[in-house]
This record gives structure tokens, sequence and C-alpha cells, in this order.
């Protein structure tokens, strides 16, 4: 399909047999709409997670039982390094991941849980999830 073709004159053959070259110019919308998408998926959303989330799992992680000590910046290095692993480089949006024992992460877009914010970066963020207390299996139902 061609869009936007702009001519002063037909294009015809002049007398030396060439086109008229006063075409001004001439867009296709398969190049335009292909440009893009190829700058889109050259460069994907970046992806944020709050300290305060990272914080709190980290509190859960240590709590854990038969846990060897390390040092706390390995600990987080390596939560840091196992969400990359598990969201990938093309994150989805409502994406869920297991991440650590009692530790879930959903992909949301950057500030969907803030009233009145418009992220004109197009991120993601990551929310993370814990379940912090084990199956108490004298308190289970039925569904």
């Amino acid at each position: 399909m061609t869009i936007g073709l702009a001519t002063l004159w037909p294009a015809e053959p002049t007398p030396t047999g060439k086109n008229n070259p006063l075409i001004i110019m001439q867009f296709t919308m398969r190049g335009i709409i292909s440009k893009i998408f190829k700058a889109h998926r050259s460069a994907p959303p970046g992806v944020v997670i709050s300290e305060t989330d990272i914080d709190a799992v980290l509190n859960h992680l240590r709590r854990l039982p038969y846990r060897t000590a390390t040092p706390a910046s390995w600990d987080r290095q390596r939560l840091l390094l196992l969400i990359r692993e598990c969201i990938g480089k093309k994150p989805v949006i409502g994406q869920f991941n297991e991440i650590a024992p009692g530790v879930f992460a959903v992909i949301k877009p950057m500030g969907v849980d803030l009233t009145n914010y418009h992220d004109s970066h197009g991120r993601y963020q990551v929310w993370l999830m814990i379940r912090s207390w084990g199956t108490d299996l004298a308190r289970i139902t039925d569904l």
C-alpha cells in the first residue's frame, strides 16, 4: 500500500526516456511501520524493582530454616540474579515467576499502583510477593 505520494506533474517519461524527476517523496506504509517496530524491538523496556521489596524478601529468606550464613551483599546479588534469570530478556506484563522459597514475582507496568502516574519511558516493574508461613496440615480446606 502506498501513501503520501506527492507529485508536481504526472510521473510520465520525459523526452529523454527517464521518469519525471519532480516526484517529491514516496513512503510506503510497510516501510514506516517496519521502522517503528524495528526500533521498538531493538530496545526492550527497562525493568525496575522497589528497594523495599528487596529488603522484605531478603529478611524473609534470611529467616528460613537450614540456611547457611552468607554476607548480606552476596544475598542481595544472588536475589537480583535470580530475578533477572526468571524474568528473562523479554519480560511480559502479567508474567508470574517463582523466585525462591515463598517468594514470587509478577511483571507490571511501572507505576500501575500509583494514582495519576505515567511512566514516559515505558518501563516495567517487578512486584515481589512473599508467602511467609508454611502450610499447617491441621488447618486445610478442600476446594
